[in-house]
């Protein structure tokens, strides 16, 4: 039962982003409505992986993967406390380009991560999707931050930088991944040592 949950949940997560990946591809990685509906989808099938690691059903720390979820459901979350429309109106530098950045790199991470995932399930070792999993972060997670400052500096910007409960909300949100970030990066770091040693 375990095992069929699993390779059902990692297939649906692999067609969730591949889904989405292939649309804003195909639409040249600009922001629209349709585009933050397959994001939210599958950003939202992550809920599951918090729950995957909780039960011991995958090897991840519950409390990594609540944190990096946690980063991601806030950035998809900015997207609708400015209507659509807006959003393409303020197609400025920092919303645009972050929104191009948070599409590849959380994109590519998560299709990797299920293809490695599925290949873990199946006893199958394909050195390929190993070595992409623990190699591709490197470059992938810096860049996902860095969209995902860009986008919350666009809500910032939009809310006119007002010095309210929001936004300082907002900027805590952001303080924070001074912190949590290197954690992050630094187990991915661990990991990868450990994985590709063998």
């Amino acid at each position: 039962m375990k095992k069929a949950w699993l390779i059902a949940f990692n297939i649906i997560t692999l067609l969730a982003w591949s889904l989405f990946f292939g649309y804003v591809l195909f639409h040249g990685l600009k922001f629209d409505e349709f585009g933050l509906v397959l994001l939210s989808v599958a950003q939202g099938l992550a809920v599951f992986e918090i729950m995957n690691a909780i039960l011991g059903l995958a090897g991840a720390n519950w409390l990594l993967t609540a944190m990096q979820v946690f980063s991601r459901f806030l950035i998809v979350s900015l997207f609708f406390w400015i209507p659509t429309e807006r959003w393409v109106e303020i197609s400025t530098h920092s919303a645009v380009t972050g929104f191009m950045l948070i599409a590849i790199a959380w994109s590519i991470t998560e299709i990797v991560r299920a293809l490695y995932y599925l290949s873990e399930i199946g006893k199958a070792n394909i050195e390929a999707i190993t070595f992409s999993r623990y190699t591709f972060f490197i470059a992938l997670y810096p860049i996902g931050v860095l969209g995902e400052f860009m986008i919350m500096f666009t809500f910032w910007e939009h809310r006119q930088f007002e010095l309210n409960i929001i936004n300082l909300a907002l900027a805590g949100v952001a303080l924070s991944y001074f912190v949590f970030f290197p954690k992050l990066y630094g187990h991915m770091w661990k990991q990868r040592k450990k994985k590709l040693a063998d």
